[in-house]
């Protein structure tokens, strides 16, 4: 290669050193004018991007230190009185601009130059300003918060959570927050986290609340629902599984949720634990018998789940989950019955003996189709069955006209 283009490629290189470092320079003297956060952002971003300057731990103060100074500001003119609407706003964004740019510039400032050295500049003062904001970072979570801003309200009390855990800050800062003010930060981003529809988070901080402490019935109640919707079964039992200890005198929902778990994922013996647990300590329980009774089902223990069906509709006559499967019960044993005769006069002993039983199912069934809406297409498939061993011509004709209609 000719010298004239060596010279001519090294005098291109430092005319775009030098056009970035003037972006420094001009970056910087808009942070000393206190322009706002994102005019200093806007002016210094080229050079953030730039290999000759992406790299200095300047580049990353110069923005923060004008995010700082803005929230400053903003905050006096705030406490004056004299904040406009979109002040919190702004203030929150500034401040956290400032966090970012000044970790990314912290972590500059510490590595060692060309002779291997470490010498800091600008680490001290980063260090003493974030953590002198600490408490601030909760302030601008609650602005995130009522801008729905929740995934930058989370974040925020994530930030005010984590600083006190950092020994580059924790000395520097006077007053650590309580355990019961963390376990209700852990629950505020909880909340923030599912308003967002980020459900995973919203798991991860409700389980952090409550392993900080925070027993109130809404952490659970509200775990419960995001795990849900998050379909994930595993939080979903640990969740109700906490919840029952605290609350399980007092509220079967979190055993109904235990219960519920063991039963979609057929783990029949556990869910029989559990219901025995909450007949024990809920005897007036109509649903606990009702779903024993299905297990036993499954079980094959025709008899004993009868019986809890049967105990189902003494303690709630409107429960229609135990009205169905007790109709059913009974429409299933006369059929045995049927099938198992071995008299001389069948016509006798269907009079006398199955017809009754049917009927009887019948009464159950049609309760069962009042009661329970969501189950009326299982219903009048057994109410058919049922109305055409009984020879009932109506009984068939009002299930196929009630059947055209749903």
């Amino acid at each position: 290669m000719k010298k004239t283009a060596i010279l001519s490629i090294f005098l291109m290189a430092a005319a775009a050193m030098s056009a970035q470092q003037t972006v420094v320079k001009e970056a910087e003297k808009a942070m000393k004018s206190k322009q706002s956060y994102e005019e200093v952002l806007k002016i210094m971003t080229p050079a953030m991007s730039d290999p000759s300057t992406a790299k200095l731990a300047i580049t990353y103060y110069v923005p923060g230190k004008a995010g700082i100074q803005q929230y400053d500001n903003l905050l006096g003119m705030q406490q004056l009185g004299r904040a406009s609407e979109d002040t919190p706003t702004v203030m929150a964004n500034a401040l956290m601009g400032a966090y970012d740019n000044y970790l990314k510039a912290l972590s500059l400032d510490s590595l060692p130059d060309e002779k291997g050295k470490v010498k800091p500049k600008y680490s001290k003062e980063i260090i003493n300003s974030l953590a002198g904001h600490h408490n601030d970072f909760n302030n601008i979570a609650v602005n995130f918060w009522n801008a729905k801003q929740y995934m930058d309200a989370y974040r925020s009390w994530g930030i005010y959570l984590d600083m006190p855990n950092d020994p580059r800050f924790a000395k520097h800062i006077a007053v650590a927050p309580a355990d019961t003010i963390v376990a209700e930060i852990h629950y505020n981003r909880g909340l923030a986290a599912w308003q967002a529809d980020e459900y995973e988070h919203a798991i991860n901080a409700f389980r952090s609340a409550i392993q900080s402490g925070y027993n109130k019935k809404t952490v659970f109640e509200y775990a419960l629902a995001v795990a849900t919707l998050a379909k994930n079964n595993e939080a979903l039992l640990e969740f109700a599984s906490e919840g029952h200890k605290c609350y399980g005198a007092d509220d079967s929902q979190f055993l109904n949720q235990i219960i519920n778990y063991y039963l979609q994922t057929e783990r029949y013996a556990d869910a029989l634990d559990y219901l025995n647990k909450g007949i024990a300590e809920n005897p007036n329980n109509s649903q606990y018998y009702a779903l024993r009774g299905i297990i036993e089902d499954n079980q094959e223990k025709r008899d004993e789940a009868a019986a809890d069906y049967r105990k189902a509709v003494e303690l709630n006559p409107e429960n229609g989950l135990a009205l169905f499967y007790l109709g059913r019960s009974v429409a299933s044993k006369a059929g045995i019955l049927s099938d198992s005769f071995e008299g001389a006069n069948y016509d006798a002993y269907k009079v006398n003996t199955l017809n009754p039983m049917y009927k009887e199912s019948a009464e159950y069934l049609e309760q069962a189709y009042t009661y329970d809406p969501n189950n009326r297409t299982e219903i009048l498939r057994v109410l058919e069955i049922v109305y055409y061993n009984l020879n009932d011509e109506a009984g068939m004709k009002s299930v196929e006209e009630r059947r055209s209609e749903l």
